[in-house]
């Protein structure tokens, strides 16, 4: 499961550059983004679905990086959009088929939350590198349909697979993650083989304050360690 994220690079310069850096000797070149996309850009610490956040496609053979919102739209009248698709069954699955062989992005974040329950109610965990570079997110995209009332926008999900061992203390799934050389094949070619659990020391878990539980809230207050009394763990 991934339901909330976070990407705190001061400005779109700033991950523009890590981004080209990171993948820059994977046979990616510049990075090019989408006309106005640089002016949609802030720092975002408690990135909820149904936002807007930045993705890494592919375009003409050529990455470029621009704002899709958070959720595929379902085929199926009612149902919610889908923010996460399960990497084992995604390829198989009609409503991510399509997507998986012709529309797969990276989504790059610096983190992503998940909940323990304990005593005082829900203690929200930041999982992020320790060293705090970017995380490289499978994902995959799409364009929501013209109306006479809304232009084409872009959505994307985010592709889960089995927890790792850090993980699997809080929940039994979590984001596929990509090294920067599976990155660059994954834009390019549709292989289940990259979408696996993190190796089990890539990430740690940081205790964050409760505000992360509100979509309102996202501010830096949210990664501030937790107040007197709220739980701590790890």
């Amino acid at each position: 499961m991934c339901g909330r994220m976070t990407l705190t690079r001061r400005d779109w310069d700033e991950l523009l550059d890590q981004l080209t850096e990171a993948l820059a000797n994977d046979g990616v070149g510049r990075i090019s983004a989408d006309e106005g996309a640089a002016s949609l850009y802030r720092p975002r610490y408690n990135v909820a679905p149904a936002q807007p956040h930045p993705i890494l496609r592919s375009v003409g053979g050529h990455a470029r990086l621009g704002f899709a919102l958070w959720g595929l739209l379902a085929r199926r009248r009612g149902q919610p959009p889908a923010i996460n698709a399960r990497a084992e069954t995604a390829p198989f699955k009609p409503a991510f088929q399509e997507a998986f062989v012709s529309r797969r992005c990276v989504v790059p974040a610096d983190g992503f939350f998940e909940w323990k329950t304990g005593p005082e109610g829900r203690q929200p965990l930041w999982f992020h590198r320790p060293d705090g570079k970017l995380l490289l997110l499978a994902g995959l995209f799409d364009q929501e349909p013209t109306t006479s009332n809304q232009p084409a926008r872009t959505r994307f999900a985010v592709l889960t697979t089995a927890p790792n061992r850090l993980l699997a203390t809080v929940h039994d799934r979590m984001p596929a993650l990509l090294s920067a050389p599976d990155a660059a094949s994954w834009l390019v070619q549709p292989e289940q083989k990259l979408l696996h659990p993190a190796p089990d020391d890539l990430l740690v878990a940081t205790p964050v304050s409760l505000r992360v539980n509100s979509v309102r809230n996202d501010d830096p207050e949210c990664l501030a360690p937790p107040r007197s009394g709220q739980m701590r763990l790890f």
